[in-house]
């Protein structure tokens, strides 16, 4: 019993350094297919650290006084850092296995771990591609109110499974979605899996667009993304007449869209009213502008008559006294 104590508090302070030993090893790592690959182990304090193929009864490949030895190394597949990271040569499917690491330190200490290796294939483009658009990781449709789309992941390592998310707040319960996914096995260690889908939007939705990522669901080394920003038509009466067009407003089911506005058309009408707003004080300016002159025009016309009709009168008072004293002089 205090044995067992003791081990376990040795390899305790042993994974907390507490023993002057550091180390550093995942349990499970993705390598890329047909590229080297690296399983960093990061151990301090060693004096032999032997890799092994789990199962397999000799060692891998051996680390000792700064010398690597074993048939992995004689064979150029593998190769070991001074910090105990194992390379692969040249990573292929047979590398995906486990394997065991022993660690022993300078002061006799023997630890072990094991370590998953997962070999993976990037798929060309490295996205999912949308309705076959190979070179778009966006792309734009125009679509009824009942619609098709795909999505697909070609040639990729694990097989990945793909999904639709709704963004921009749009209420998924307000889409109708149908989802057919298949997966096909090429026999090479890859895997295409295909997505088709059906939408179906409520006729009183009164939507304009929604955008819709086809995201890829596997290991981290694969994540990634496309979308599709999907425009409307726009919504009829649930009445429609063949003789006039209706002025009134699309009615919208309680529930449905009128919680959830559409902020592209919303946004384009606060514009347009803005841009009004500004012509009409444009407009309401000049007017003023106009008038007011035109005042001031009309005023500098009156003074000037003003003026005129004082010198016309002067003149005719002075003419008058001239002629009261030439009357004078000649009495």
């Amino acid at each position: 019993m205090n044995i067992g104590v003791s081990l376990i508090l040795a390899h305790y302070l042993f994974l907390t350094g507490r023993l002057g030993v550091t180390a550093s090893c995942p349990e499970t790592v993705y390598l890329e297919r047909g590229v080297d690959g690296t399983i960093d182990c990061v151990y301090e304090d060693y004096r032999l650290i032997t890799w092994r193929i789990t199962g397999d009864i000799g060692p891998l490949i051996v680390y000792q006084n700064n010398a690597s030895s074993g048939p992995g190394f004689d064979s150029g597949e593998y190769a070991i850092l001074s910090d105990g990271s194992l390379i692969i040569r040249d990573v292929t499917q047979q590398h995906e296995r486990q394997y065991g690491l022993e660690f022993l330190t300078r002061k006799g200490q023997e630890l072990s771990s094991h370590v998953t290796v997962r070999v993976f294939v990037r798929p060309i483009p490295v996205y999912p591609v949308i309705k076959g658009k190979v070179n778009r990781q966006n792309i734009l449709l125009k679509v009824g109110r009942l619609w098709d789309i795909d999505c697909a992941m070609e040639s990729v390592r694990p097989a990945v499974s793909l999904e639709w998310v709704i963004v921009d707040g749009f209420p998924r319960e307000n889409l109708v979605i149908n989802n057919d996914m298949t997966t096909t096995d090429h026999g090479d260690g890859t895997f295409s899996t295909h997505l088709q889908s059906s939408f179906k939007i409520a006729d009183t939705c009164r939507v304009q667009s929604v955008t819709l990522l086809c995201v890829v669901i596997g290991p981290d080394v694969l994540s990634s993304n496309a979308s599709a920003d999907i425009l409307f038509p726009p919504p009829v009466s649930d009445n429609p007449s063949p003789d006039a067009v209706s002025t009134e407003p699309v009615p919208v089911t309680e529930g449905c869209c009128s919680e959830h506005p559409d902020f592209n058309g919303r946004h384009h009408r606060q514009t347009t009213a803005l841009l009004v707003i500004v012509i009409m004080y444009i407009l309401a300016s000049l007017v003023y502008l106009v008038i007011h002159n035109r005042k001031l025009f009309i005023r500098a016309i009156q003074n000037k008559r003003i003026a005129v009709d004082s010198g016309n009168e002067n003149l005719e008072s002075n003419e008058g006294s001239f002629s009261s004293e030439r009357y004078k002089t000649k009495g």
